[in-house]
């Protein structure tokens, strides 16, 4: 029995955080993982706060919710003065510094694994496309926590961008797959197995 690994994408609508759990997804569905994906909108308008989880294991998950994140992607303040809270201890949280400039002392107080990453900046300054700021978190995101392949990546890409925005949105991706070297270890419970362990 595992648990699995929790991901929540959050932001304003528009931003395309639900595009970016879409495609984190598929390409964890390409290397063999079973994943979980719902979406939150607390409102059908541009700029209100909205959402998207991600649950995977190499196992069956049970539970297709979960209340508290391992990784936390936060693309804008609205979603992070509204969800901070979900973030696990010892959670990793990943920040669009351009958008996010407050972080909550309960924050800092549960974890260090802190990253602020200029997507929204590198978005405008490479590709004069805010917009594509989702494809470079998504990027870091999966190189930083370890979580899945860029060609998977790539691959899911295809599936869910049009023909006309593929190699922008590529461009992107690869820019924040290649942003760090930093990589920080996701602490998910293996209940039964480490109890297993004991009695070997």
């Amino acid at each position: 029995m595992t648990e699995p690994v929790s991901i929540r994408i959050a932001g304003i609508s528009g931003q395309g955080n639900i595009l970016a759990g879409l495609i984190l997804s598929k390409a964890l569905v390409y290397e063999g993982k079973w994943v979980i994906q719902t979406q939150s909108y607390t409102a059908q308008v541009r700029g209100d706060v909205s959402y998207c989880d991600v649950l995977f294991d190499d196992n069956p998950i049970d539970y297709p919710e979960a209340e508290y994140f391992d990784v936390a992607c936060m693309m804008h303040q609205k979603a992070m003065d509204e969800l901070y809270r979900s973030i696990k201890v010892n959670g990793v949280l990943l920040l669009d510094q351009t958008l996010v400039k407050n972080i909550p002392d309960f924050v800092r107080r549960i974890t260090r694994k802190i990253l602020f990453v200029p997507a929204t900046e590198k978005a405008i300054s490479s590709f004069n496309a805010p917009l594509v700021s989702n494809m470079i978190m998504v990027g870091v995101l999966a190189k930083v926590c370890n979580i899945v392949k860029l060609e998977s990546l790539k691959r899911s890409l295809r599936d869910h961008i049009k023909r006309s925005l593929w190699e922008i949105n590529l461009r992107a991706l690869e820019m924040g797959y290649n942003m760090f070297e930093k990589q920080f270890k996701i602490k998910t419970e293996r209940v039964w197995k480490r109890l297993a362990a004991g009695f070997e």
